[in-house]
């Protein structure tokens, strides 16, 4: 996960009442009363988003890297369903078209290493994270929680090589509300990816092995995002998710107290799922249940 994404995935974490960003940001962000007002919409701005308030979620196309970017990447808000006796869904797709470029490096003697601006465009930095994010029952312990039940059914097509992964994103603290500051950490749970994508914290190696989680063992690497001061605990899955998840994500948070990453009492500040970008023209069309049911 790259620097800009973890500056700017605190926006997700605001209640949609409560919703603050840049007035950059605010201008492009499409605020409707309701979902059943809200007709389908393109969402291709690096910030555009839109709220919907009579559910719990915001749906946004964060294209952080695209300054360093040759290429588009556009998030489409569909609908939602609200089947009879169950939770509301939403569909949702993304779309990104970003030309792979390589790294670039120019060493001077003796062995110093000074990255050139095409770093920015490399093939190793994520440019783009397209999500639909939490507004309700946030910055709640997780001790006050008693299930986030959720569904990701998706498909990708990819008509050029392609690198990402489809994921869940959250952020912990012990402080409620904080989801920026280096006391934060990051969660994230990959249930596919390709392309060679490999975690923060990958170099050294697994921290732990957690079995019996939705169906698999997962790999649990660590380490400090160096610009951020956050550390990211990843989880990747021994057998890939093809297309469909189902679970209780308390467990996942559950399993994380187990190994130690935090306790009981930390709060649940940020929760979002995406698929995150590093080049490629590929599509994304999902449909998900997610949300926070408190005790």
């Amino acid at each position: 996960m790259s620097s800009f994404f973890a500056k700017a995935l605190a926006l997700s974490a605001l209640a949609a009442p409560a919703f603050a960003a840049p007035n950059s940001m605010v201008k492009k962000s499409q605020i409707i009363n309701t979902s059943a007002k809200q007709a389908a919409i393109d969402l291709c701005g690096t910030a555009d988003n839109v709220v919907l308030y009579d559910t719990p979620w915001i749906v946004y196309n964060m294209f952080y890297g695209a300054a360093g970017s040759v290429g588009t990447q556009c998030t489409r808000y569909d609908r939602v369903e609200a089947p009879v006796n169950s939770d509301k869904k939403i569909v949702w797709s993304s779309e990104t078209n970003i030309e792979y470029v390589k790294a670039t490096l120019v060493v001077s003697f003796p062995s110093t290493i000074v990255k050139t601006a095409n770093d920015l465009s490399s093939d190793n930095v994520p440019k783009g994270y397209a999500f639909v994010g939490l507004t309700q029952n946030l910055e709640t312990t997780i001790s006050g929680i008693n299930s986030i039940p959720t569904t990701y059914d998706w498909s990708r097509t990819n008509s050029t090589a392609f690198k990402g992964n489809v994921c869940y994103d959250f952020m912990t603290s012990n402080t409620k509300g904080d989801s920026t500051s280096s006391s934060a950490q990051e969660l994230m749970l990959w249930l596919q990816y390709e392309g060679g994508q490999l975690p923060i914290g990958w170099s050294d190696g697994a921290k732990a092995t957690i079995g019996n989680l939705f169906g698999t063992s997962w790999k649990l690497y660590e380490g400090k995002n160096d610009d951020t001061g956050i550390t990211v605990h990843t989880m990747m899955p021994e057998k890939q998710f093809e297309g469909s998840f189902i679970g209780d994500l308390k467990e996942w948070l559950e399993a994380l107290v187990q190994h130690g990453t935090f306790k009981e009492s930390t709060y649940v500040n940020v929760g979002n799922a995406g698929t995150e970008y590093f080049y490629g023209n590929s599509n994304l069309n999902a449909t998900l249940g997610l949300q926070i049911d408190l005790k």
